[in-house]
């Protein structure tokens, strides 16, 4: 329904009957009209984001589907006649993820510079799966055998992780290919978890989760929608728990380069260059050609020492850098990009590591400040917000601290604050 937010006009007439002329009433109605106009256009927030859901197949409208914005807590659902309207949605580049059991999920990405937005969306119904063979068929007991493996690398082992809770987690299914060494999982319907550490329900569209155990790398991705637990506003804790979860994150370093607050926020960044172990290299080609008992015990030595040493070695800079140095352009009023080669190696000094990721990483040292490593996969810049939203996502690749820290338990909405 809306809101107008009209001015009043009053026509007041004394003690007798008066009547307008030809051009007058002309006048009026004009006058009336640019009002309503003008009102009509006052209602309209530019931020915002209406359409109508229907069958793409029969053009019928589809009630109930979900409309939000992902990493938001932005959503809706369509009301009996297909229609949904967003208000005051985020400004920056966003995907807009609307869904309905039986059809396929579309995912629609928008940007500032096109608000306000008023589509027709086609959902199309999802076909009718065949009885197929499959090589490598979901394992039967594929929770039992893999569930807790999951939820350390998808929810994470933090200490909030020890609060979440996936409600519907019968709707997974996993499937570990012994050939390439990789498991993947894949959802019947959105997961329900619940994060009692963070005060959030969030519903997690999984679109991909795969871990190769060849090298050892995780990627999964989805569309998340949040709602505060149970309806109710967070309490204390949950407020504290978020701010620290915030602090230091992915998110937060994204916003803090968008502002140019790196060093106010905490963050310390230089550029890291690998190459590759030449020497390390020459050794092992010489440890393969020769038997290595033939040798004298000092090349043996100094074989097996070379051999400890990393297949890459690493260079760090010297300089802090600056935001400025990051940012390579501003693509609207309200979205930068920013583009580095090789590596970035951040620290965040203000908090220290959780005793949580020590023991993850089997390590009993003291705790040391934060330390990430993050590169762009694809050798593409990525795009930024003031509240720290980056896009594409699966561009931006980190290891260190944020790829222990930055899972389900500790994520928050981009408009948490």
């Amino acid at each position: 329904m809306q809101n107008f937010n009209s001015r009043t006009v009053c026509l007041s007439y004394l003690n007798k009957p008066h009547y307008l002329s030809l051009a007058s009433m002309k006048f009026v109605i004009a006058y009336l009209l640019l009002v309503i106009s003008n009102a009509y256009a006052i209602a309209q927030p530019a931020n915002a984001i209406k359409g109508k859901i229907v069958n793409g197949e029969t053009g019928v409208a589809i009630p109930n589907a979900s409309v939000f914005i992902t990493n938001t807590s932005k959503g809706t659902v369509s009301s009996g006649n297909g229609e949904f309207e967003l208000v005051n949605v985020p400004l920056g580049t966003y995907d807009l993820v609307v869904s309905c059991i039986s059809f396929e999920t579309q995912v629609y990405t928008y940007t500032s510079s096109q608000l306000p937005l008023n589509m027709k969306i086609q959902l199309k119904p999802k076909a009718d799966e065949l009885q197929v063979v499959i090589i490598e068929p979901y394992e039967k007991d594929g929770w039992e055998k893999w569930g807790k493996f999951f939820l350390d690398n998808f929810i994470g082992s933090s200490s909030n992780a020890e609060h979440c809770t996936i409600k519907n987690y019968t709707a997974l299914h996993f499937r570990n290919s012994k050939k390439k060494n990789l498991l993947t999982v894949t959802a019947d319907e959105p997961l329900i978890i619940e994060n009692k550490a963070l005060g959030y329900k969030i519903k997690y569209q999984l679109e991909g989760f795969s871990f190769n155990f060849n090298n050892g790398t995780l990627q999964y991705y989805g569309y998340t929608l949040f709602n505060d637990l149970d309806g109710k506003p967070p309490k204390q804790k949950q407020l504290k728990n978020r701010e620290k979860a915030y602090n230091g994150s992915i998110q937060h370093f994204m916003s803090s380069i968008y502002n140019n607050r790196l060093a106010e926020d905490g963050f310390e960044v230089k550029r890291l260059v690998k190459t590759p172990n030449l020497e390390k290299e020459r050794v092992k080609s010489l440890y393969r050609e020769n038997h290595i008992n033939s040798k004298p015990k000092d090349s043996s030595d100094y074989y097996e020492k070379i051999l400890r040493q990393p297949d890459m070695l690493e260079k760090y800079g010297v300089r802090l850098l600056t935001a400025d140095s990051l940012l390579i352009s501003e693509a609207s009023a309200s979205i930068k990009k920013i583009f580095f080669p090789d590596y970035l190696y951040i620290t965040y000094k203000n908090e220290k590591e959780d005793a949580e990721y020590l023991r993850y990483i089997r390590e009993t040292r003291p705790a040391y400040y934060q330390h990430s490593v993050v590169f762009l996969l694809n050798n593409k810049a990525i795009s930024i917000d003031p509240m720290g939203n980056y896009y594409m996502p699966q561009d931006f690749m980190s290891y260190g601290y944020w790829s222990w820290s930055e899972k389900i338990a500790t994520m928050l909405p981009l408009d948490y604050k």
